[in-house]
């Protein structure tokens, strides 16, 4: 049997869930904002690639957290009747996790990349901005999808 956190603090949990995810959608579209804008320093590039990488990872576990619940509360039955009512979000859901561990894969790569941009030759810049459009996607559909199931069906 999981173990899961009570409805109230499931409740708590994702609502800081909720706002360090806010601030990671921000830091990374700063981040974005700044490599297509080409007008950020090394310095600017790398301090937003961190911060979008401790936002990204505290929400990260904050979800960690609250997955449990949210499995056994929310989703599967005898409790959760997601799965039963709206399974195209049960699957929606399933992509955002798959997403997010790749975007989290490629957070040190984006952090080493930023920190050393200047160092860079032109194809690795190149895949340094492709590889930040896609972690960009890829976080904004996380964000939008797990605020989708969210509205959807809470704990």
């Amino acid at each position: 049997m999981a173990y899961y956190l009570p409805a109230d603090w499931s409740r708590f949990f994702l609502i800081i869930h909720l706002m360090v995810s806010v601030f990671a959608i921000g830091s990374v579209t700063h981040h974005w904002w700044l490599v297509v804008k080409k007008n950020g320093s090394s310095e600017r590039l790398y301090r937003f690639a961190v911060w979008m990488a401790t936002g990204y990872t505290l929400a990260l576990l904050l979800g960690i957290l609250i997955y449990p619940g949210y499995n056994v509360l929310v989703r599967k039955p005898p409790l959760g009747m997601l799965e039963a009512s709206a399974s195209w979000a049960v699957g929606l859901f399933e992509i955002k996790e798959h997403l997010g561990t790749i975007a989290l894969a490629m957070l040190p790569w984006l952090v080493i990349s930023a920190r050393f941009y200047e160092q860079l030759n032109r194809m690795q810049r190149i895949s340094y901005v492709i590889a930040t459009w896609l972690f960009t996607i890829f976080v904004y559909y996380v964000f939008i999808v797990g605020a989708l199931v969210t509205i959807i069906r809470t704990f």
